[in-house]
């Protein structure tokens, strides 16, 4: 079957299975069994596609599995992050908080916390992007992790990895210029896509009743460890502020 024959079906199909963009989720799987770019799929419509692996990544997305579960990665701040089902898959929002970050008036050398650090994409990118920064990764997830651990490598940042929950673990003098997160803040009756709610780490979802639990635990555990300056950065629900 040639990429001609194979899109319009695989489009159809998602778009009943409710997918909105049917269309590009149909040709990112086709570039992913055929280990090429979007592009290449778009511009070779004669290419022939292998059917059998087509068709069982096809059917984990008609099942509204995650895009970036099924080929391994997601784009954040310009890089590609490895992610898997042990991880929240990083959201275009979230790079606004990396970019009020880097426009802080922050030291040179500062020391940097990001806590529950996921993927790793808030402390991999922010140690990318101002390798002088002493940047720190806390989870409490060991699978979280080994996966931060290995888009570290990827994209050569040194930081450094703390298995912890939260900030607890940390001695109470303060010691960091900026202390980052983007923690579970999802309140527990709020009603998901199938997307997150079937196949994303809940753990990493919800904050509670009220969506705010971790932000009550870990404000007052960062002031603590905040040196007189600096900075503590979250993200928060649309509702939140």
């Amino acid at each position: 079957m040639t990429l001609a024959e194979w899109l319009p079906m695989a489009t159809a199909r998602l778009r009943s299975a409710g997918i909105e963009e049917a269309r590009l989720d149909s040709q990112l799987l086709a570039a992913h069994v055929l280990l090429t770019s979007r592009t290449f799929v778009i511009t070779h419509p004669e290419q022939e596609i292998n059917e059998l692996a087509a068709e069982a990544l096809l059917q984990r997305r008609e099942a509204r599995e995650p895009l970036p579960y099924i080929v391994g990665y997601r784009e954040f701040f310009g890089r590609r992050f490895s992610v898997s089902p042990g991880v929240l898959i990083p959201r275009p929002e979230t790079e606004h908080l990396v970019e009020a970050v880097l426009q802080l008036p922050i030291p040179e050398n500062a020391a940097v916390v990001d806590v529950g650090t996921g993927s790793g994409v808030l402390a991999v990118t922010l140690a990318a992007e101002r390798p002088r920064w002493r940047v720190s990764a806390t989870d409490y997830s060991r699978t979280a992790l080994q996966i931060a651990m290995e888009n570290a490598s990827k994209h050569r940042a040194i930081l450094q990895f703390v298995l912890m929950d939260g900030l607890e673990a940390w001695a109470s003098v303060p010691q960091f210029d900026l202390i980052v997160s983007n923690p579970p803040y999802i309140r527990r009756d709020v009603e998901l896509m199938p997307e997150v709610k079937k196949f994303e780490p809940h753990l990493a979802l919800y904050g509670g009743e009220s969506g705010l639990e971790l932000y009550e635990r870990w404000i007052p555990a960062a002031f603590r460890r905040l040196r007189p300056g600096g900075w503590l950065v979250v993200e928060i629900g649309y509702d939140q502020g």
